[in-house]
């Protein structure tokens, strides 16, 4: 498998041999052998434990609990053998096309991605339309009938009291997104399906990521598959948190984009972008943890100098208060000041809803592995455990550990307590390219695919039994 990048760029001297690709005809290493086994054998274990009512979703203690809702019968596994066999024949469609036909392959997996997003989740009982509709499960589409979109920015804190639960302790972007929607249809079963389409530019952009920062096509595609399939985004849709993603990663492959061709533009556009971040969702910013170990891989390799991160650093934040000051003249719209309010409404209600600390700094790694996958959780364990082993200064070392630093981060300080399972979905999504990398270590499909089939079994197993969402 190739490791080379744009950041391959030799700091002095020679630069130290890369690993070399796999050989076509290889074994698969041994250690990916027992992770993905591993993987597999703690997702069945999860399932038949969901069966019996018995799978952790929550804590009494932490005083949120996701209810079990269901009683198993084996119907449940029809959109699981459903979706199995289309991804197996996707897979055998993209072998047959081959590499040269990169485009192709990825337009097929995309243009299939709505369609199996809806046939993994057949069994919830409670339809996408229904979702939409909820004030208590969704908070933003009513508001965006009630106001117009200048209404909503002009007097946002004149109104915010008039709004329901979660309208109002989140920032307006999600109710402007159902705004822009609107402009398309009001239909709440349309604009479930359109939002499940949004979501899944997510697969895309981690697609154009891994490409720009791992160059290395397999790994791309197999990211992309993984991220239609991550289990927290199928049980949470049509909820925004499986939009979270987007801009963030938008602004990370800008980002890159940017240490590939140092043109201003992919700057301005990553000013631009993290202004979207704050916007619509704050909390995926910490992965600004993930950008800073990029930024030191490439000053380590050489691909950027001093003075090109400062003119990268001074062109952003230049776009970014360009895009402040623009909010603040047209509509009166202070971005700083609703955030400050939406962090200290979060702090309170944890206080108020008697969520405490120390039981949720351990309850959130569970949320975490439920939310990306149990089988995936595992893979990642074992990209960080290689990390550490082959050396810190790669490209794949860099995206696995400082995405294990933003969960450690995010856990540590306590913010999300309860509930976390949704808040986890951008994540799940980005560190769908550490499990990648380990499945594409094989030069064999079978591990890919092992992983693939235990996150779909992950959530055929629990979408009906356990209430995530429901109106």
């Amino acid at each position: 498998m190739h490791d080379g990048s744009l950041l391959t760029a030799e700091r002095i001297g020679p630069a130290l041999p890369e690993p070399g690709p796999v050989p076509v005809a290889g074994r698969t290493p041994r250690p990916v052998v027992v992770a993905v086994l591993a993987g597999a054998g703690l997702t069945v274990a999860a399932a038949v434990l969901a069966a019996v009512r018995m799978l952790p979703a929550g804590s009494r203690a932490g005083a949120w609990r996701y209810r079990y809702v269901g009683w198993f019968s084996w119907e449940m596994l029809l959109p699981f053998a459903g979706g199995l066999a289309a991804v197996l024949a996707l897979l055998w469609l993209t072998h047959r096309l081959g590499p040269r036909r990169e485009r192709l392959v990825v337009g097929m997996w995309l243009a299939a991605a709505v369609p199996l997003q809806l046939v993994v989740r057949a069994a919830d009982e409670v339809s996408l339309g229904a979702v939409v509709a909820s004030d208590r499960a969704n908070s933003f589409y009513t508001p965006s009938l009630r106001f117009t979109a200048w209404d909503y920015l002009t007097r946002f804190q004149d109104i915010i009291h008039e709004l329901p639960q979660h309208a109002r302790s989140n920032m307006p972007g999600k109710t402007l997104f159902y705004h822009l929607l609107g402009t398309l249809t009001t239909n709440p079963a349309a604009l479930g399906v359109a939002i499940t389409a949004v979501s899944s530019l997510a697969a895309l952009l981690v697609y154009l990521l891994v490409r720009e920062v791992l160059d290395d096509r397999r790994v791309a595609l197999f990211a992309l598959i993984l991220c239609l399939l991550v289990p927290g985004r199928l049980y949470f849709l049509p909820i925004l948190n499986a939009v979270s993603p987007v801009p963030i990663l938008l602004s990370l492959w800008l980002f890159t984009r940017y240490l590939r061709h140092a043109r201003w533009g992919w700057a301005a556009g990553l000013g631009a972008s993290l202004y979207l971040v704050f916007f619509f969702e704050p909390l995926p910013l910490v992965m600004g943890l993930t950008f800073a170990a990029l930024a030191a891989l490439a000053l380590y390799r050489r691909r950027l100098d001093r003075f090109g991160l400062l003119k990268l650093v001074s062109l952003t934040l230049a776009a970014f208060a360009a895009a402040y000051l623009g909010m603040r003249l047209v509509f009166g719209y202070d971005l700083f000041v609703n955030l400050a309010w939406v962090l200290a409404d979060a702090h309170d209600f944890n206080d108020r809803a008697l969520r405490p600390y120390d039981v949720w700094v351990v309850r959130n790694l569970g949320d975490f592995a439920l939310c990306a996958g149990i089988a995936a959780t595992v893979l990642v364990g074992y990209a960080a455990w290689d990390a550490v082993r082959r050396g810190v200064a790669r490209p794949i070392a860099a995206l696995t550990l400082s995405g294990l630093a933003v969960l450690a981060f995010l856990d540590l300080v306590g913010v999300n307590r309860g509930e976390t399972t949704r808040l986890w979905i951008f994540l799940a999504v980005f560190l769908m390219i550490p499990v990648a990398w380990v499945c594409a270590r094989s030069p064999r499909v079978w591990p890919f695919a092992v992983v693939t089939a235990a996150s779909l079994l992950q959530v055929a197993a629990t979408t009906p039994m356990i209430a995530f969402i429901r109106p």
